[in-house]
């Protein structure tokens, strides 16, 4: 066989591992909370990755949505833009928060803090993440 057989031969391979890796990945689940204590306190969101846009959403206080997705290392980032209106100080909050991300193919820092299931915990001093591997809620975000 030449060399340009050796190439080809080459390049199907890598096309067939990207494929199968991406089929093969290990799914991942978000939860979104929204813990903001006070007065019907309604958060409204907006969570999107370079390939899907979830929409613009609304919780309740005490309401929780989630989603799954699959994880390409190097590759998966999802952003949620957030707000809420304070009533007692009539202002409003916001901020924008990465809630999954992997770094590098082998850098995945979710993946150890909060294994298959992200869970976050929107509240008035800003956003948390369950962190599985200290059991232990930290804060990630604030608001501006």
């Amino acid at each position: 066989m030449g060399t340009r057989s050796h190439c080809y031969i080459s390049i199907f391979l890598c096309l067939l591992f990207s494929v199968l890796a991406c089929k093969c990945s290990a799914k991942v689940t978000v939860h979104v909370k929204n813990d903001i204590e006070g007065y019907q306190v309604v958060l409204d969101y907006h969570c999107f990755s370079d390939n899907d846009d979830l929409g613009q959403r609304i919780l309740q206080q005490g309401q929780e949505w989630h989603w799954r997705f699959g994880v390409i290392p190097a590759f998966t980032l999802f952003v949620c833009d957030m707000r809420w209106y304070d009533n007692k100080d009539h202002r409003w909050y916001d901020g924008k928060f990465d809630v999954y991300y992997t770094t590098g193919l082998f850098g995945n820092k979710f993946k150890r803090f909060c294994g298959g299931h992200c869970q976050w915990s929107i509240r008035r001093d800003g956003a948390y993440l369950y962190r599985k591997d200290r059991g232990e809620w930290e804060r990630r975000g604030e608001w501006h």
